[in-house]
């Protein structure tokens, strides 16, 4: 178990920091400042890519770069995950208000980073899993939480979230309550599930 556990350590930290480490060298390539390195989702591929007047350049792997703060837990029920492409118990990159949504709110990028969280199959898609229902209140606070940690964190997803979603904590909240808002007139059922593993975020 202590091996396992020790592995466990290495192999987060070292793809945590290689995400990381792409994101400001993406924007070293494409001679940009790293505060206007603007990232997005591609749903298919499940990676982040930067794009400039020219070029797309794929990043890195969404899993990687969103797993940094979710400390290897589902962002739903706290149980353990894994980023591991080639376990097939791996985590799924989850858009927190249904990418279901986007032809009925075109105004709005839902497969923008402030979207985007992991979950574990169960909640993501199990059989009392959150497919395509709003998730409860509680989970907003924490994807504000989540959100608002990147930006003070200066992490380099920082001004890719700002531009997305508003310069100010006050502007980020109004964003995030406008679109819960718009989403559950849509869909009308908010989801929640049991927590597992303990609260670490």
């Amino acid at each position: 178990m202590g091996n396992f556990s020790c592995n466990f350590v290495q192999f987060y930290y070292a793809t945590n920091t290689e995400a990381r480490w792409n994101l400001v060298e993406t924007s070293w390539e494409l001679c940009i400042s790293r505060n206007l390195l603007s990232i997005e989702y591609d749903e298919n591929k499940r990676i982040l890519f930067a794009q400039d007047n020219y070029r797309r350049k794929d990043v890195t792997s969404a899993r990687d770069s969103l797993n940094g703060y979710q400390k290897g837990k589902c962002f739903y029920c706290f149980d353990d995950i894994t980023v591991d492409s080639e376990n097939e118990n791996c985590c799924d990159v989850d858009h927190f208000f249904p990418y279901v949504l986007q032809p009925l709110m075109p105004h709005i990028n839902l497969n923008g980073i402030w979207n985007l969280v992991l979950a574990c199959p169960r909640c993501n898609r199990g059989t009392n899993g959150k497919f395509a229902r709003v998730p409860n209140i509680k989970y907003l606070q924490r994807l504000e939480n989540r959100n608002e940690f990147l930006v003070i964190s200066h992490h380099p997803l920082r001004e890719t979230l700002i531009s997305q979603t508003g310069r100010t904590p006050e502007q980020r909240h109004a964003f995030l309550a406008s679109v819960d808002k718009e989403a559950i007139n849509f869909l009308v059922h908010r989801w929640c599930t049991k927590q597992i593993g303990e609260e670490v975020f």
